[in-house]
């Protein structure tokens, strides 16, 4: 597997296999509704960049990487900073999609990744439309979005961008799932921090799930809720000139 893949091969080569991620991936490749298909390497997904060997950083910087967008909480971005932070050839973007001690996130309590997944709309609108906002300056892309594990809140915001561009529900549904065959792994790391740090254990386990059924409810929340995902993000306060430039800079 290499690098250069494009359009028409398997689904697996959409995965970058660079040394210190687990689930970095191009979003290309994907027909939309209309009969365009998103281009390959101008949006990539990914877990947490901390690990990336300098070799690995120097293969994103040739794909031509202009920004990176960190989806992390503060305290893990401590823990764990980004290896292009300060980076003169990446513009790296923290913007969290939430924080561990907001009151709003603290006395939601999500038991399981559905209700995780409506807390996310619900109360990182201002965010998202900062993601959408970074993504549309001059020169942003190619660009990647990542949080730690690169399937729950970075698994959101590119669901609402692939919808907004018309991908099907049901592509958005397996890009997601996709997370799954990579991520085994990590969450076994994970799992050994939590059951570590004293957590409950079948909670954590249900957050660390990839079930298709999940984005697909979410999905459907999402149209009966918000109108779908691009009148979601125009509440958000996207405008109809960024969604025609995303689609312009993302589909061919």
């Amino acid at each position: 597997m290499t690098l250069t893949q494009t359009a028409g091969t398997p689904t697996q080569a959409r995965r970058l296999p660079l040394a210190g991620v687990y689930n970095l991936r191009d979003i290309g490749g994907y027909t939309t509704t209309d009969g365009h298909r998103t281009k390959w390497r101008a949006l990539f997904r990914s877990d947490s960049l901390h690990r990336l060997t300098p070799n690995a950083q120097q293969e994103l910087l040739d794909l031509g990487l202009r920004s990176v967008i960190d989806l992390r909480y503060r305290e893990e971005l401590a823990g764990a900073p980004n290896v292009f932070i300060g980076s003169p050839r990446i513009q790296y973007c923290p913007i969290a999609l939430y924080e561990l001690d907001d009151p709003a996130i603290v006395a939601y309590r999500p038991q399981n990744l559905d209700e995780v997944y409506r807390m996310i709309l619900a109360h990182a609108q201002p965010q998202i439309r900062r993601v959408i906002d970074t993504l549309t300056k001059p020169g942003a892309l190619p660009a990647l979005v990542h949080c730690t594990a690169g399937k729950d809140r970075t698994g959101m915001v590119i669901a609402l961008i692939l919808g907004t561009l018309g991908v099907p529900d049901e592509t958005i549904v397996e890009d997601y799932a996709l997370s799954g065959a990579y991520l085994a792994p990590l969450l076994a790391e994970l799992r050994a921090q939590a059951a570590r740090d004293g957590l409950d254990m079948d909670w954590y386990n249900r957050l660390l799930d990839t079930d298709p059924a999940i984005m697909r409810r979410t999905l459907a929340h999402v149209r009966e809720r918000y109108g779908g995902a691009q009148a979601y993000l125009g509440a958000a306060g996207v405008s109809s000139r960024q969604i025609e430039w995303l689609r312009a800079a993302l589909l061919e």
